[in-house]
């Protein structure tokens, strides 16, 4: 316990050079003029007694409450809400950190600091920096923020070219982080002129690198680690691109499985490939083979199978637990405003965001099928040339198929929860978690199951509500993008052309 004598209720850097702050939100006059991070403001009323032990625990911490999203119902102490207004921390250091404890995959095993070591080093701080800057721009609706973002944003451009002009640094693991967070600052930054071009730009660049590193990246566990990380937002883009995978890729994918170890049963390596498999047979579309729906119709169904297959064979230290919501807390997230992340009576909790993210690749995937899957299958049953019998077996196709797409829809929806800080025992909503990291791979399958053929109005308002919260509360201006678009009703499909 400590004594601090009399309090000012003005901001850190204010206090700290003992000049008249006038208390604007969301920043002071001093602090916006001196071009800085406004802290905050001190609660005066919070006593002049103070434990200091949250305080050490906290002041680390890489971001205070952001100012938009929703209320949190977990609510810091007073001693730890003052340690967070008198910390000063250098404004690079902070999107640094912020970005590191959101973004960075500890599944991977990098050794940062090893890595911020090498000649690659200025390249992976400037492209994290950038995407930290970025985000907390976002979330404090900064300008200035976002003008420093795209200045580090320029300098990790500038460093990570000269690191892959160089053969030797190409190929190493510190340019594919570079790389990675570079495309991740296009999501972050997304202007709304371009909802996907310059991010699949940077996806292409990732692509060559993993061709450039080709098996030998996957003899070392850091650069399998990047490998798998890498290799399904690439899929992802070419679903958007309308395009097949390099055959490359998919040889690398099977390699990828001996390389794991005894304890693994290749379960990412599987669904990565299956997701290949239904691009591949999307893409087909421009060639050719919508002059015969029937056969197209028939191997969609028995790639489905396979990924259903997949789902019930998955360890169960990767599934998931299902939550279900007290009835005062349910209504598609019409209840409390702590609980508005919750659809409908039930939420999951995963084992981590690793895993939630491979889930919520098999709904985005099957989604996508499903879609292909209704609109020809209902072109067949209303064939005036085919025998009843066989339009009323493509009609029950498009009422099956239907029903999966909302199950795909609902599960994922059922996962935002998770992202935003709800454990087993608590519904409510904690945006400082670093769970809410897990929703860079969440907005896309939002996206495309409000997109989806019989998707209500309902479900459509709250996604798009939930991917403005994203924007604002994690920082992601994709989602904010993303969410107008549903709003504008504007058509915008991840679907081929059909």
């Amino acid at each position: 316990m400590v004594h601090r004598g009399k309090l000012s209720a003005a901001c850190g850097p204010c206090r700290s050079r003992r000049l008249k702050c006038d208390h604007k939100k969301p920043s002071c006059s001093q602090c916006i003029r001196a071009q800085r991070e406004c802290s905050g403001y001190r609660d005066v009323s919070a006593g002049r007694f103070y434990d200091q032990t949250e305080e050490v625990k906290k002041k680390n911490s890489p971001s205070s409450s952001a100012p938009t999203p929703p209320p949190r119902q977990q609510t810091s102490s007073p001693s730890t809400a003052l340690v967070r207004q008198q910390i000063t921390v250098p404004l690079q250091d902070q999107g640094a950190a912020f970005a590191l404890s959101r973004y960075l995959s500890r599944s991977v095993g990098i050794n940062l600091p090893h890595i911020l070591g090498t000649t690659t080093g200025r390249a992976v701080t400037a492209s994290i920096n950038a995407v930290g800057l970025a985000a907390l721009s976002n979330i404090h609706q900064s300008m200035e923020l976002m003008l420093t973002a795209r200045r580090e944003y320029v300098s990790a451009l500038k460093e990570t070219n000269a690191v892959l002009s160089d053969p030797f640094q190409a190929t190493s693991n510190a340019s594919v982080v570079a790389v990675s967070f570079l495309g991740m600052f296009e999501m972050m930054a997304c202007d709304g002129s371009s909802l996907m071009d310059k991010y699949v730009k940077h996806l292409d660049g990732s692509l060559k690198l993993l061709q450039l590193r080709g098996t030998e990246q996957l003899q070392d566990p850091v650069g399998l680690g990047l490998f798998t990380q890498s290799r399904t937002p690439i899929v992802l883009g070419n679903f958007w691109l309308k395009r097949s995978t390099p055959s490359w890729l998919v040889q690398l994918s099977h390699e990828a499985t001996v390389y794991r170890g005894e304890g693994s049963t290749g379960s990412e390596d599987a669904l990565f490939i299956l997701m290949t498999r239904v691009g591949d047979l999307c893409s087909s579309l421009r060639n050719g083979l919508f002059i015969e729906p029937a056969k197209f119709v028939k191997k969609a169904l028995e790639l489905d199978i396979e990924l259903n297959a997949w789902a019930r064979s998955v360890e169960l230290e990767r599934r998931y637990t299902v939550v279900n919501v007290p009835a005062p807390l349910q209504g598609n997230g019409s209840g409390s405003s702590s609980c508005r992340s919750i659809y409908g009576d039930h939420y999951h909790i995963y084992p981590d965001t690793v895993i939630s993210a491979w889930w919520n690749d098999y709904r985005f995937v099957r989604l996508i099928l499903h879609e292909v899957i209704c609109w020809l299958a209902c072109h067949l049953s209303r064939k005036e040339d085919l025998e009843a019998t066989v339009r009323q077996k493509y009609a029950q196709t498009v009422a099956n198929s239907r029903m999966v797409s909302q199950q795909m829809a609902e599960d994922i929806c059922a996962s935002v929860p998770y992202h935003l800080g709800a454990t087993e025992t608590s519904p409510y909503e904690d945006w400082d978690s670093t769970r809410t990291g897990g929703v860079i791979r969440l907005i896309w399958p939002l996206f495309v199951a409000a997109e989806r053929d019989g998707a209500t109005s309902e479900a459509t308002d709250w996604i798009a509500d939930t991917l403005f919260k994203i924007g604002y509360g994690v920082g992601i201006r994709q989602a904010l993008v993303m969410s107008n678009l549903l709003r504008s009703g504007r058509d915008l499909s991840w679907l081929p052309d059909l």
